[in-house]
């Protein structure tokens, strides 16, 4: 007779969120709307991706700004709080490594818009990127 003992070595993944210290050696050194981002059947979804000083995704702690831009609409902006643990736990995609935004009532006729990124961190440092999303 053969007996099999299951021992778990954890208790779970935990949940705290990212922490702020005064040195972060993968902090992010630029941020890129990701070519995931895309039109949906109503919205706009838009992927932020962060990158370290080695080219590794990476999340962020800091503020982010999210704009669309074209001619035929008003800017609309959405910003998140990423010091709050728990909005960048919810924000932060694991599987693509992305932060993700839903824009909703979006105009039939829309087929491009430009999308402007801004991120700043609590250091002070700013990073910005640009792009374009097409239907």
């Amino acid at each position: 007779m053969a007996i099999f003992f299951c021992v778990s070595c954890s208790g779970g993944q935990k949940s705290g969120g990212p922490s702020q210290v005064n040195s972060w050696a993968y902090i992010p050194r630029s941020v890129k709307v990701h070519p995931l981002s895309r039109f949906g059947q109503d919205d706009i979804i838009i992927h932020v991706v962060f990158e370290d000083g080695d080219g590794f995704e990476c999340r962020a702690i800091g503020t982010l700004e999210v704009t669309l831009s074209q001619s035929t609409i008003e800017n609309t902006t959405k910003t998140i709080d990423l010091t709050n643990s728990q909005e960048n736990r919810e924000r932060f995609d694991k599987l693509t490594r992305t932060y993700l935004f839903r824009f909703n009532e979006v105009p039939d006729d829309l087929s491009s818009v430009k999308v402007t990124v801004m991120f700043s961190h609590d250091s002070g440092s700013t990073l910005r990127a640009n792009g374009l999303v097409e239907k």
